[in-house]
């Protein structure tokens, strides 16, 4: 079994080209650049998209969204863009004496911003441009596909994800020009449309190619031609690259090709595992180029990397050797810097690997840990880079609350389904609940209709106070009747044999938003949190808070005061690191489920684990969808 990384452009040619497709599987790496006819005019299809990709994120950040939603005039928006972000492009277009491109790329971006505002228009109910662009929670980023014995991870960035009044959701690219180009442009529009549906279960995705030569052209597909292209022009292909002869079939989200469809009560699939190449000598050579001499006492690999274990020698300073993570990405050709941090008696080198080893929920469930841990409210954070499985145990005071922090492509989402996975596994509908608050409506949306649920996925910030404020009273109540019965703690009832009252688990993906609602609304919810997180635990009342946004006005000190267990997928900065877990780090993980944990005991890494849709909705006693 192997990895293998493909990006959307190439899977696109290797679709429509028979030699691409000959030199790709030959190991070559074969341009995806498309040559423009002879005599055309240069477009800058690249600066057109960073112009817009920029003053859309500008339009919808939160300082800007109103001045950006103000505006109701095209004239009036593209001077916002043209003195914002147009501008310096433009000029230097002009002074290179392109001037037809500059007046091309001008017209483009002036009928895109026509097309904004006949969005606007046409989308009832929108407050701001937050309501219409959806693409900062769309990162196509490592999406994971079955394809015979191989694990594939597809990687890429469409160019917008929009909410539409008809269709739902849209995914849209957009193009310069389309010339003979329009069969690789409904292909890719496709790949990205399966893509989304496979990381954001239980959506549908419509499509629309937006041709700006200069004035717009759209060219509208819907839900159903996308599935029928991928389906025909794209699946023979994944087969026929990454398939060998033996073996047939792709695994995605399609239920007839579906792992778990076929045999939901078989054998989980075997871990992952690439043998790496010993680095310990390079390591020493590095070092010892910078007159720092260090011995290697060994390496341990995990999942997603190796941790190499270095004495330093005498007079030699650890910020000494962590200040060369730069030099040592260099020497050892990595894909980043590694992670150096001290250990016992040692300090620690985190080399990421090739090839990340996937870590399967179903596999983990076959530990001998699991089987050992008895606790119907603990789940397994993810297998430790000494290969352990590491529990976060809720009815533990030091891990009863959780702030799980990640940045687009992090993880975070994945985490969140397995932790609740994990918790729903252990369970039955009598001994938990599930209170689930998705103001985005993609994490958890498929969940709708499962009797673990108290009630429908909450998407709004008024019914989200009104569900700490229930959580808050019941919390009152349930000490009550402890008190009477003479248990200090939900969990010694359940010990005692009396489960009719239920663990109760609050779970917010995204409590940004609500914290940037409002100064009324950020008071009202930090009292809520900690009111519960004070009383919470012995109620079997737990918050578990989650953001891609891990800033000191998001993660305030009251709030993070209150959640004890912190886990911190990969983050931007080392700022954002160091709100979570009061330490660096969380800048320099890998994604895709690499992670710092603090359980009260201090910071260990670990690789999360992966749970497929299938399993996490049967678990949860749905239909598959």
């Amino acid at each position: 079994m192997a990895i293998i990384n493909i990006n959307v452009s190439q899977l696109k040619c290797a679709c429509l080209s028979e030699s691409w497709r000959k030199r790709f599987k030959n190991g070559e790496n074969p341009s995806t650049f498309c040559t423009p006819p002879p005599g055309s005019i240069p477009v800058y299809g690249t600066r057109f998209h960073r112009i817009v990709e920029r003053f859309t994120c500008w339009l919808s950040s939160d300082e800007q969204a109103k001045m950006g939603f103000d505006t109701h005039d095209e004239t009036e928006l593209w001077q916002k863009m043209y003195d914002h972000f147009a501008i310096r492009p433009l000029s230097e277009i002009l002074d290179d004496g392109k001037t037809d491109s500059a007046l091309h790329l001008c017209e483009c971006l002036k009928s895109f911003c026509r097309r904004l505002i006949d969005l606007k228009k046409k989308t009832p109910g929108m407050k701001s441009w937050q309501d219409l662009y959806l693409t900062q929670e769309f990162l196509i980023r490592d999406i994971l596909f079955k394809v015979g014995p191989h694990s594939l991870f597809i990687s890429g960035q469409a160019d917008a994800v929009r909410s539409h009044p008809k269709h739902g959701i849209e995914v849209v690219d957009y193009k310069l020009s389309q010339g003979t180009n329009s069969e690789q442009d409904l292909v890719q529009l496709a790949i990205y449309a399966k893509l989304l549906k496979i990381k954001k279960p239980g959506l549908s995705f419509h499509g629309v190619i937006e041709y700006f030569e200069p004035e717009l052209r759209p060219v509208s597909v819907s839900s159903k031609e996308l599935r029928s292209i991928f389906a025909e022009l794209v699946e023979p292909i994944l087969i026929e690259l990454f398939t060998p002869e033996d073996h047939a079939g792709i695994l995605g989200d399609s239920p007839s090709q579906s792992p778990s469809r076929k045999s939901r009560n078989s054998s989980p699939p075997a871990p992952v595992k690439e043998n790496s190449p010993d680095l310990s000598e390079k390591i020493r050579e590095c070092y010892r180029s910078f007159k720092l001499d260090v011995t290697v006492l060994g390496h341990m690999e995990a999942p997603q990397l190796v941790r190499y274990s270095v004495k330093p020698a005498k007079g030699v300073k650890v910020v000494s050797l962590a200040n060369r993570a730069e030099d040592l990405q260099v020497a050892l050709s990595l894909p980043m810097a590694p992670l150096i941090e001290p250990a016992r008696g040692s300090v620690s080198i985190d080399i990421p690997k090739d090839k990340t080893d996937t870590v399967f929920w179903e596999q983990l469930r076959g530990d001998a840990a699991w089987g050992k841990d008895g606790n119907s409210v603990s789940f397994p954070v993810g297998i430790s880079v000494k290969g352990r499985l590491i529990f976060a145990d809720f009815s533990d005071p030091n891990m009863c609350h959780a702030l799980i922090a990640g940045a687009s492509g992090s993880g975070k989402s994945e985490f969140l389904k397995a932790m609740v996975a994990s918790l729903i596994s252990k369970n039955t509908p009598d001994t938990l609940r599930l209170s689930i608050i998705d103001p985005k409506i993609l994490t958890f949306g498929p969940l709708n209709g499962s009797p673990y649920l108290t009630g429908p996925v909450i998407t709004e910030m008024e019914p989200a106070i009104s569900c700490l404020q229930s959580a808050a009273s019941e919390m009152d109540k349930r000490y009550r009747i402890l008190e009477k019965e003479g248990f200090e703690n939900l969990k010694s009832r359940f010990q005692a044999g009396l489960k009719e009252i239920p663990y109760c688990f609050i779970v917010f993906d995204e409590f940004a938003d609500l914290i940037l609602s409002g100064k009324e609304e950020k008071k009202e919810f930090e009292n809520l949190v900690a009111r519960i997180a004070a009383k919470g635990r012995a109620a079997g009342i737990h918050l578990v808070l989650a953001t891609q946004r891990p800033d000191r006005n998001i993660v305030t000190g009251q709030i993070k005061a209150n959640l004890p267990l912190k886990i911190c997928l990969r983050v931007t900065t080392s700022a954002n690191s160091q709100i979570v877990l009061d330490q660096a780090g969380g800048e320099s993980l890998l994604g895709r489920g690499d992670l710092l944990c603090d359980l009260g005991r201090g910071v260990a890494r670990a690789q999360s684990p992966y749970v497929s849709r299938e399993e996490l909705l049967a678990l949860a006693q749905l239909p598959d969808k």
